[in-house]
């Protein structure tokens, strides 16, 4: 009966629907959990646990690996997501910039402290897989460098941050070249032997004395050796100083000049004397009364060598050893040979720790002379390897987290309270402090994210440069101007300062520069990277500036600094993308001046044989970018990637063929055996292979093989020629006259309405849209056996007549020297 009874008012209340529902007798949360509620929402047991927000209706479920999950309040997960986000920024953040001031972490970065942004879990934390970040993944760029590999299996790698120039010989270089004979200087046949064999050491049999006499009956006279000393000190100490004036006339050049006595041939004995013979020779190469690469250098450096192979330095390892070793790779530097210089430089590290260099010589209590001796060798040689790397594009030998060494020179103050030091203090702290810190995070392996990248640039713009070192003109809002001319020395110094941060800068933006350019063709200006076309563009244009600004006043001895104008030519590289590819940027006005303006610096020194080697990519650069310019204010397009000037004029390729080889992309060169039924003295083909901007591994698809047509061989000179060439000792290049010093313009002639470089402030605005574009905003022979000679004294000792050269020099603008560079980027036109 009673549910015959209950039967009826159900189904009543189900199909009417207008009796009210039954208040709930316990919250959902209180049923879930079976606890007795108050039944006063926010009920008493919600309102203890903190979940009242979500009683009567609401309940909490359990989740996989948590304790609760919140069922109903997704915007609680939201904000728990938004605060783990933004204590892992924090502590990236902390960590990067503790990073450049210690080794060690910091205390707030814990084990036990980072696990506190992790969701409360079940399970251990060592089994929770980190998520990735989605922004250190999309920060890959093509830009891995360029490997070459020899037909006999001889490989030469340069990375990401080389030059244009290596880039260019990675292309270019063939084997043939290398078994070239060179002239020799006339030396004794057991010290041509001494100098062949280094860096190792020869065991004398029954007569080294005749040998070491040998050595000895060369030295210069007095006077020679005076001047040679001297010209040492003024035109090339200025840059590194293994061993300072006054050290090396007291303990070396007396030692064989003043003395009665001869020195015993003990193996520090030797390496004193290599150290005398290295210094002679890099005198004798910047004698600016002198031809450049003069066998006379040539002769001394030969000495030098043997020197060194008399008393072992691999051996007998010494303080003037490793002083001898980069003088050595000094004058490597200056004349050009430049695959031995790297090696050498290797050896130069391992001598440093085997003679602990980089601890400091506090710990042993030694002398203040000989603690100060020991400091400023190791971080002038830690400098040098430390801007070698950034030039060829390899990773330094030595980390800051190995060297306790202490500073060798203090600051000071001037009469107005700022900072003072001298060039060697300052170039000491930027690159241990600074440029340390940029090879490890912006050129390693890992790549680098863009964050990361724009605090970079902040920390190399930043770094503080004194009063003494700036130069007139150049980024400096106070009058510095000298009353006076500035000593010959202070002169490279102030400008080496400011080259060494502007390359760096452009370096570091380079592949995102070029990535920009890929992805936004149009403009390059709206994509993500575009602070990095601008801080490409605005370094590119100081740097080139900069060079022209010290040619004027020094042309003699800047012409014969060919690692300048190798940089130039990097810059030359990325200006002439501008005009060429976004003939419409606001940019492309100045880029086009700034690129004629390296073009100019290049042919002035078109006397120099690896300048000879540059003027024709420049020299279709120049006239592809003003073309392209040109059709842009006639509103014409381009007929194809590739023209003509006129007829008979060589093909003018895409702006993108150099650009793909010159400007740092991932590029293998392979050069294959001759095929069968070719000629056996033709030159070998090349393979030529892209690597995929995405991803380090995978080979594009697009980017098939292609086989390139050597160029011909250039014209052989007449016999009259060629004797007379050979009869002659090299004329040199020719040799400017001085020019009054000029204040440097980074406003050259241009069109009406372009704009000159930006300072990083506005260089930042604009990418944020707060500068208008259209008002200006200015501110002020390489042997690799170690041979005694290279292809360079070849080329300036069998130098052509001037006529001669000029033949050459149109047979190869017009062979083209980069047909595989034609079809490399075919990946990037689909944009």
């Amino acid at each position: 009966m009673a549910t015959s009874r209950l039967g009826p008012d159900r189904n009543h209340g189900a199909s009417t629907g207008t009796r009210r529902r039954a208040a709930p007798l316990s919250c959902a949360e209180c049923r879930r959990l079976k606890l007795k509620c108050s039944r006063v929402f926010p009920c008493t047991s919600c309102v203890k646990k903190g979940c009242a927000a979500i009683c009567p209706d609401g309940s909490l479920t359990t989740g996989k690996g948590n304790r609760f999950v919140l069922a109903n309040t997704e915007v609680l997960h939201e904000k728990i997501e938004q605060l783990s986000t933004r204590v892992r920024q924090l502590e990236d953040a902390l960590a990067e910039v503790y990073g450049q001031q210690s080794s060690q972490p910091h205390p707030l970065l814990s084990e036990e402290l980072l696990g506190i942004k992790r969701p409360l879990e079940r399970e251990e934390p060592e089994q929770v897989t980190p998520r990735a970040r989605p922004e250190e993944s999309a920060e890959v760029i093509d830009a891995f460098g360029s490997l070459s590999i020899g037909q006999s299996g001889r490989s030469t790698f340069f990375g990401q941050t080389a030059n244009s120039w290596y880039l260019l010989q990675n292309e270019e270089e063939t084997e043939e070249d290398e078994e070239a004979t060179t002239p020799t200087v006339p030396l004794p046949a057991d010290v041509h032997w001494l100098s062949s064999i280094f860096p190792f050491a020869m065991h004398f049999g029954q007569h080294p004395a005749e040998v070491r006499q040998s050595i000895l009956s060369l030295l210069p006279s007095p006077d020679r050796a005076q001047q040679l000393s001297a010209l040492y000190y003024k035109h090339a100490a200025w840059m590194y100083t293994p061993i300072y004036e006054t050290d090396f006339i007291d303990n070396v050049y007396t030692r064989f000049y003043n003395d009665v006595s001869l020195p015993e041939f003990t193996p520090v004995e030797t390496h004193r004397l290599a150290v005398l013979y290295m210094v002679f020779a890099m005198g004798a190469l910047l004698d600016l009364d002198r031809p450049p690469l003069s066998l006379e250098a040539n002769q001394y450096y030969s000495l030098g060598r043997a020197a060194l192979s008399i008393g072992s330095v691999l051996e007998e390892p010494s303080i003037l050893s490793i002083q001898a070793l980069v003088i050595m790779s000094h004058y490597m530097f200056w004349a050009n040979i430049d695959s031995p210089r790297w090696a050498i430089m290797g050896l130069v590290m391992k001598l440093v720790q085997t003679v602990g260099l980089h601890r400091d010589s506090g710990k042993w209590q030694l002398s203040p002379e000989e603690s100060l001796q020991r400091r400023s060798l190791m971080w002038e040689v830690y400098t040098y390897d430390s801007w070698q790397s950034l030039t060829f594009g390899r990773p330094p030998s030595f980390s800051m987290s190995h060297i306790d060494c202490q500073m060798a020179f203090e600051t000071t103050q001037n009469k107005k309270g700022e900072a003072e030091m001298s060039f060697a203090a300052w170039k000491h702290r930027f690159t241990s402090q600074c440029l340390s810190i940029v090879h490890e995070q912006a050129f390693g392996a890992r790549g680098v994210s863009y964050p990361t990248l724009q605090k970079l640039d902040q920390a190399v713009r930043k770094f503080y440069i004194p009063p003494s070192l700036v130069v007139p003109g150049f980024g400096s809002l106070t009058d510095n101007t000298d009353r006076e001319s500035p000593p010959l020395e202070l002169t490279m110094q102030r400008h080496i300062a400011l080259a060494i941060k502007e390359i760096t800068i452009f370096y570091m933006h380079r592949g995102f520069f070029a990535r920009a350019l890929e992805d936004h063709s149009g403009d390059p200006l709206s994509s993500k990277y575009s602070p990095s076309v601008l801080a490409c563009y605005n370094s590119a244009c100081s740097f080139v500036g900069l060079v022209k600004n010290l040619f004027s006043q020094q042309p003699e001895l800047t012409q014969r600094m060919w690692f300048l104008f190798t940089h130039v030519f990097s810059c030359a590289i990325a200006l002439g993308a501008i005009p060429s590819r976004c003939p419409g940027m606001a940019l492309a006005p100045s880029a086009l001046a700034h690129l004629k303006s390296a073009h100019h610096l290049f042919e002035q020194i078109s006397t120099n044989p690896r300048a000879a080697k540059v003027l024709p990519v420049l020299r279709k650069l120049d006239t592809r970018a003003s073309a392209t310019m040109a059709d842009h204010r006639s509103n014409k397009s381009p007929d194809s990637p590739t023209r003509r000037i006129s007829y008979g004029e060589p093909v003018v390729k895409s702006e993108e063929d150099e650009w793909a080889t010159l400007g740092g992309k991932t590029r293998l060169v392979s050069r294959r055996s001759p095929a069968s039924g070719g000629s056996s003295g033709s030159r070998s083909p090349e393979t030529v292979f892209a690597v995929s901007p995405y991803s380090p591994t995978a080979v594009s698809p697009s980017a098939s093989t292609f086989h390139t047509s050597p160029p011909p061989p250039p014209p052989q000179p007449p016999p009259a020629l060629a004797q007379e060439a050979q009869a002659q000792y090299a004329p040199g290049w020719d040799v400017y006259p001085a020019q009054e010093q000029m204040a440097y313009d980074p406003n050259p002639a241009v069109p009406q309405g372009s704009w000159g470089f930006f300072s990083p402030e506005q260089s930042w605005q604009m990418a944020q849209g707060a500068v208008d574009p259209s008002q200006p905003q200015y501110q002020q022979g390489q042997f690799v056996d170690y041979g005694v000679s290279s292809p360079e004294y070849q080329k300036m000792y069998y130098a052509q007549q001037p006529q001669q050269a000029g033949m050459q020099q149109q047979v190869l603008y017009e062979t083209d020297v980069s047909d595989s560079w034609r079809h490399f980027v075919a990946q990037f036109n689909q944009a």
